[in-house]
């Protein structure tokens, strides 16, 4: 507890939203009304350091390792490839059906954009039952990012920006 007026200050966000204010000024205020302590663990979470991190960060860096892993296993089955070699640690038990739906996915843009709904998913269920705590703070830090990173991008440019690096990667490779 203790976050109450900074969260209940802050724009509401959901995966299909438009970014509701800049990083810059997220980060802003996040310096401005966090504790000491609390910055520290925004500090983690922005770095992904593993070591003295709060169970929250912990828990996404692991959850975004395990979803990278069974994307990555899912491409390398389709294209014959070796998962053992492509991941990190071991894959889960388990694997949602939303995820490998995602990763069988052709546009890479919706792909994308399916992945961080993923994340939002995950964080909107971590934080359901708790209220006005760090753990929502970082939440809320992580959603803005994924809108933020969003915002300048279109299915267009997208398509653009990956031609131009097919294009430089075929000039580099000499035949």
């Amino acid at each position: 507890m203790g976050y109450e007026y900074l969260l209940t200050g802050l724009p509401d966000i959901s995966a299909n939203s438009t970014n509701p204010m800049s990083m810059e000024a997220l980060e802003e205020l996040l310096d401005e009304q966090l504790r000491e302590k609390d910055k520290a663990q925004l500090a983690k979470l922005k770095m992904y350091i593993r070591q003295g991190a709060c169970d929250f960060v912990v828990d996404w860096i692991n959850f975004n390792r395990d979803l990278s892993n069974v994307l990555t296993a899912e491409v390398c089955r389709k294209h014959g490839l070796k998962v053992d070699k492509y991941i990190i640690g071991e894959l889960p038990d388990e694997v949602e059906p939303e995820v490998k739906a995602v990763s069988k996915m052709d546009n890479l843009y919706d792909r994308e954009r399916q992945i961080d709904a993923l994340r939002f998913a995950w964080l909107e269920e971590r934080t359901r039952m708790i209220s006005f705590s760090l753990e929502n703070v970082l939440a809320y830090y992580l959603m803005n990012k994924m809108l933020n990173r969003w915002a300048p991008l279109t299915t267009e440019k997208g398509e653009s920006i990956f031609r131009e690096m097919v294009a430089d990667m075929k000039k580099g490779v000499k035949l």
